[in-house]
């Protein structure tokens, strides 16, 4: 078994802010992460598969199509947004 890691980096801002809970315990509990303006991260995504290598290739997997899979499921998807406003992921939930 062989594993590979692929390393992906992205940008996104967000803001912690539980609805169920009064401004007041939103700010007591997430402190500065509670600004009403968000804040940014530069955040780091590995993937890692397993496999065997195939003999014709040489690879564990298709490099490309994973590329492209994290490009389409998560780079596009949350890259440059603001987490609890640009996208449905997070839009009912704290994105922690």
């Amino acid at each position: 078994m062989v594993y590979l890691t692929r390393r992906y980096r992205f940008c996104a801002a967000h803001r912690l802010d539980a609805p169920e809970l009064s401004p007041e315990d939103n700010a007591r509990l997430y402190g500065k992460c509670n600004n009403p303006h968000g804040h940014g991260h530069n955040y780091v995504l590995d993937v890692t598969v397993a496999g065997r290598v195939d003999r014709e290739t040489g690879m564990v997997c298709d490099l490309g199509f994973l590329d492209s899979l994290v490009q389409r499921e998560v780079l596009d998807r949350f890259d440059e947004t603001n987490l609890n406003l640009d996208t449905e992921s997070f839009r009912d939930r704290v994105p922690t």
